[in-house]
């Protein structure tokens, strides 16, 4: 689990420079298609660490996973409030990231 987390914590960080390169040198379009693919991560975190590790221990690699994304999602909730906090942002992408957990989470209790 711990392979997994840290392979999805260094596709966050790539992703994360590319951001930052592509506002620096006015590439909207990257900008734009890198910040997407940003949100879907922090949203999806547990998930896809756990499509990393493989299904074995599933609800807790993604228990462990949110405690990694929790923070992520309030840094993108800042960052779509413009770099200030703004309530309906931090509701919706904190919100997100809250729901696609915890279906996962139901979805392999139900598996179990």
């Amino acid at each position: 689990m711990q392979k997994a987390l840290l392979i999805n914590l260094g596709v966050f960080s790539s992703l994360f420079l590319l951001h930052i390169v592509f506002a620096a040198n006015g590439m909207d379009m990257a900008f734009t298609a890198v910040a997407l693919l940003i949100s879907v991560q922090i949203i999806g975190f547990g998930p896809f660490t756990v499509a990393l590790a493989g299904k074995k221990d599933a609800r807790q690699t993604l228990r462990r996973s949110f405690v990694v994304a929790l923070p992520l999602a309030f840094g993108l909730a800042w960052a779509y409030g413009d770099m200030a906090w703004s309530m309906p942002e931090t509701i919706g992408v904190v919100g997100a990231s809250l729901v696609v957990h915890l279906a996962f989470d139901r979805y392999w209790r139900e598996q179990a």
